[in-house]
């Protein structure tokens, strides 16, 4: 019986960068590519955002940053988180053997599809997790319409 393999492009294409990695490194060593990735390097942290019956919660991964080299910002639908992640003190003066987490500098931007109050706007750092809160203004926030009815004596009259 023949068996059949599942072909993943994506993990041809890691493989493929696990290589040049590899080529690289031998070629140019790897403190070479060391200092380049210092300097200009940025990262993207993972993000989840929710929508709550009268809110928005946006939760950030943001592992060994400092929340104090975090920007929250609010403007009009717009919530734009800014920071930057550095190597900790225990790195310095000492040549990294293996360095997977990315370092430099940050930018996320949420676009939210209804208007927040940025007065009532909570921020919470937990765990390496940045915790965002973003309430609706009173006339953003879903509102039930009752329907009136007309009492059933003066629709049987009307008949």
């Amino acid at each position: 019986m023949l068996g059949t393999t599942r072909w993943s492009p994506f993990a041809e294409l890691a493989s493929l960068h696990r290589d040049l990695d590899s080529l690289f490194g031998r070629v140019f060593g790897e403190s070479g590519r060391q200092q380049m990735s210092s300097g200009t390097a940025a990262f993207t942290p993972a993000a989840d955002v929710v929508r709550a019956a009268d809110k928005w919660m946006i939760c950030m991964a943001l592992p060994g940053v400092d929340p104090r080299n975090v920007e929250v910002d609010i403007f009009d639908r717009t919530l734009r988180v800014r920071g930057e992640r550095t190597p900790g003190s225990s790195l310095d003066g000492v040549e990294p053997v293996l360095s997977e987490i990315s370092y430099g500098r940050f930018e996320r931007e949420f676009t939210l599809p209804e208007d927040i109050d940025p007065e009532k706007v909570q921020a919470a750092y937990r765990h390496g997790m940045l915790e965002l809160t973003l309430p609706l203004k009173e006339g953003a926030k879903p509102r039930r319409i009752e329907i009136e009815t007309a009492p059933e004596a003066r629709q049987l009259k009307a008949a």
